[in-house]
């Protein structure tokens, strides 16, 4: 849908400027056209003046003092229109009325001439007509259109690349956008139907077996199933609209909260957090977030490590938060699809999950500009590790 619409997009832009250019050229040729026409008149009115002082110099009419170079395009008229001299040109075009200006074509070339009176000292001596050829040709004109066609054409076509490249450059966060929701109704769709369909089947068991308490409890349970989910995905869509923000975050003293809440749960376990934080670290980013992130982490390290196992390792630097358990590890195949939404290595271990943990801890990583990696091996544990941007002195913090 977005690729038609950028080609729309740039086929608009680039027709408005291919019209834009025709009208400009139009506008050019009627420009130089009329520019010339003007230097043709200025040319024929200085050697008029030039005519006109020779013949007010002299005493009668004389065609001596006539330059070689303009004589074949001159004709001399009586005060009675007799034709007096005719220069070479000029035997080729008929006698013409007095207009001041006209235009002929005379062996296929457009000429102007301008007819004036022959004045002496003291009187009339006749007319005069001076031709002179036009610089741009009325002929010329195709080619010339012609020439502005395809020139308008190449800047056209390069616009129209140009263009679609801009507005799929432009549309890209739309189009995102609009995968992400695409992706988010799809995921919900999908994951809701089972513990919808679990929870109608308890129910109508217990209709049908007249056990309502064990229904009853069995659909609550299909629906925390269902809360958490949903809860889980609007955390997802939100991500997508997160704006980055210049607040620090106290990481420091944020890991020795989160090492020191978890313990319990890890102690469930016979586990025990180890953490190796370094002081005064600040980021730049939303501290709910990063909790949230953390918190992913750590669920993940003790859910998956053998009861009674080696101690879960919890390190921070100013560049990296890495965390290291030593449980049953992730196959090499699995590690690509990893933190794809839905995505469980191993169903039989994670009954009470929905595969959308590493998926938040990468979503939160990417709108903060963090880098997120896995390292693995089978049955000897994995670790993960944030690579941090924007890293901050605690002690600066205001």
């Amino acid at each position: 849908m977005f690729r038609r619409i950028s080609v729309l997009i740039a086929l608009q832009f680039t027709a408005f400027v291919f019209f834009l250019l025709l009208a400009n050229g139009a506008l050019f040729l009627a420009v130089d056209f009329n520019a010339a026409k003007r230097q043709t008149h200025m040319r024929l009115e200085r050697t008029m003046d030039f005519i006109n002082e020779r013949v007010h110099s002299t005493e009668g009419l004389q065609t001596s003092f006539l330059p070689p170079e303009i004589r074949d395009r001159i004709r001399i008229m009586g005060p009675d229109g007799t034709v007096l001299f005719n220069g070479g040109l000029f035997t080729m075009v008929p006698l013409l009325e007095t207009k001041p200006y006209l235009e002929v074509r005379i062996q296929n070339d457009d000429y102007t001439i301008l007819t004036a009176p022959l004045i002496g000292r003291d009187f009339s001596k006749g007319y005069i007509q001076i031709a002179d050829i036009e610089r741009l040709q009325y002929g010329d004109l195709p080619r010339r259109a012609l020439i502005y066609i395809l020139v308008s054409v190449g800047i056209s076509l390069l616009t129209f690349f140009v263009g679609l490249f801009f507005a799929r450059r432009s549309l890209k966060p739309a189009e995102e956008m609009v995968l992400r929701l695409e992706q988010f109704t799809q995921d919900a769709s999908h994951e809701l139907r089972t513990p919808l369909a679990a929870m109608n089947s308890s129910l109508d068991l217990a209709l049908k077996t007249r056990k309502y308490k064990q229904g009853i409890a069995s659909a609550k349970e299909d629906l925390h199933d269902v809360s958490v989910l949903v809860e889980r995905l609007l955390e997802l869509a939100r991500l997508d609209t997160y704006t980055r923000t210049s607040d620090v975050i106290d990481a420091s003293t944020t890991m020795e909260s989160l090492v020191a809440r978890m313990q319990p749960l890890a102690k469930k376990r016979n586990l025990t957090i180890m953490g190796k934080i370094e002081e005064d670290i600040g980021l730049y980013g939303d501290s709910a977030l990063f909790k949230q992130l953390v918190m992913n982490l750590l669920g993940n390290a003790i859910k998956f490590s053998f009861d009674g196992g080696k101690d879960i390792i919890v390190t921070l630097t100013r560049h990296q938060l890495s965390i290291q358990d030593h449980g049953t590890g992730i196959t090499q195949s699995a590690l690509p699809h990893l933190f794809d939404r839905f995505y469980q290595a191993d169903t039989s271990r994670t009954n009470d999950g929905f595969g959308l943990g590493l998926a938040l801890v990468k979503r939160i990583a990417d709108v903060h500009g963090w880098n997120v990696d896995v390292t693995s091996r089978k049955q000897e544990g994995t670790t993960f590790t944030v690579h941090f941007s924007g890293f901050k002195r605690k002690k600066t913090i205001s």
